[in-house]
C-alpha cells in the first residue's frame, strides 16, 4: 500500500472557513454524511474568507506539487523570482476555469477539496482539460478519488451539482445528483474512465492500481459514490450567537432532509450500493452572490 496521505494538498485553512456536522441523514445506519456551511466569526458570516480560501486551493486543483514546481522552475530560469512565479502560476491555472461553466467548476472545487480533508482520497483521475471538449465534460463524472480504508483502496466516484433556486433547490440538486451518478455514471463509470486522462503528477503505483482495475487484473478496489449538492437556502438562520445560528442552519438542513428522504429517487437506488452513498449538503443565502464573488476573486 502506498502512502496515499503524502499527496493530499493542505485543506485546514479553507476548511476553517466551513461548519461541518457528521450525520446519517435518516438514509444510512452510521453518520458518514456532511451537512455543512459557510463558518461564522461571532454572528457574522465568514463569506468573504471563505471564497479567499476556496480560490487559494486553484493552483492545487489543476496542478501537483511536482508539476507546480516544474512550472515555477521554468518561471525562474526564465528571469523571474519566487514571488512573480507564483503570481503568474496562478494566473495559468485560472484561465482553466470557464466563465461560462463557473457554478459547476465552483461545485467541482469544492467537492475536492472536502474529499481530500473527509475522505482522505486523493485526485486519482481528471476528466479532459477544463478548457476543452465541454460536451463531453458535462456527461462525465465530476471527480474520481482514491482512499486506503481498512488495508484496501476505495475510489470515490463523486457527482457535484449547485442550484440556485429558491424553491425545492435541495431537492432538485439531489435528485439530479443521484439520477447521473448511480443510473448513468456508476454503472458506466469502468467505460467514462477510457475518456479521463492520467494526471501527469500521479505516482506510478497509483496509476498502475487505476489501469490494474481498468484491465480486470486489480478488481480488489471498492467503488463509493459521493453526492454533493450546493443549493439556495431561503430560510434565514436564528440565534443570538455564533454557535446557536450555526446548530440552527444545520437543524434547516436535517429538517429538509427528513421530507427529502421519501423521494422516490432515493428508493430506487439499488440495494447493494446503499451502504456506499455519501451525501454532502451545502446551503447558501444568495448561491447567485457567491458564484459572483467567486468569480470577481478567481478573475475570470
Amino acid at each position: 500500500m502506498i502512502d496515499i496521505d503524502a499527496i493530499l494538498i493542505k485543506t485546514e485553512a479553507f476548511i476553517n472557513t466551513m461548519y461541518a456536522v457528521q450525520d446519517n441523514f435518516g438514509l444510512s445506519d452510521e453518520p458518514r454524511h456532511l451537512a455543512t456551511c459557510i463558518n461564522r466569526a461571532d454572528l457574522q458570516e465568514m463569506r468573504d474568507t471563505f471564497v479567499r480560501e476556496l480560490t487559494s486551493t486553484v493552483v492545487a486543483f489543476v496542478h501537483s506539487k511536482q508539476k507546480q514546481e516544474e512550472v515555477k522552475a521554468k518561471m525562474i530560469a526564465e528571469g523571474r523570482d519566487d514571488s512573480q512565479a507564483a503570481v503568474l502560476l496562478f494566473q495559468r491555472a485560472r484561465k482553466k476555469f470557464r466563465p461560462s461553466d463557473l457554478r459547476g467548476q465552483f461545485s467541482e472545487l469544492l467537492l475536492c477539496n472536502l474529499l481530500q480533508h473527509y475522505y482522505k482520497a486523493a485526485p486519482l483521475l481528471r476528466k479532459m482539460p477544463l478548457t476543452t471538449n465541454t460536451g463531453m465534460e458535462r456527461h462525465g463524472l465530476d471527480a474520481i478519488h482514491i482512499a486506503q480504508v481498512n488495508g484496501r483502496y476505495r475510489m470515490y466516484l463523486g457527482e457535484a451539482k449547485t442550484y440556485d433556486r429558491k424553491t425545492n433547490g435541495l431537492r432538485e440538486a439531489l435528485r439530479a445528483s443521484v439520477k447521473d451518478l448511480v443510473h448513468e455514471h456508476y454503472p458506466k463509470h469502468r467505460q467514462e474512465l477510457e475518456l479521463y486522462t492520467f494526471e501527469d503528477f500521479i505516482p506510478q503505483e497509483l496509476e498502475e492500481i487505476a489501469r490494474g482495475y481498468l484491465a480486470g487484473s486489480n478488481t480488489d478496489v471498492e467503488m463509493h459514490l459521493v453526492c454533493i449538492v450546493s443549493y439556495d437556502e431561503k430560510e434565514q438562520a436564528v440565534g443570538l450567537t455564533r454557535q446557536e445560528k450555526l446548530t440552527s442552519t444545520v437543524s434547516i438542513v436535517l429538517n429538509h432532509m427528513k421530507t427529502v428522504r421519501e423521494a422516490s429517487f432515493f428508493k430506487e437506488i439499488p440495494k447493494e450500493l446503499l451502504p456506499r452513498m455519501n451525501y454532502i449538503v451545502f446551503p447558501v443565502h444568495g448561491m447567485d452572490d457567491l458564484i459572483a464573488a467567486f468569480s470577481k476573486e478567481l478573475g475570470v
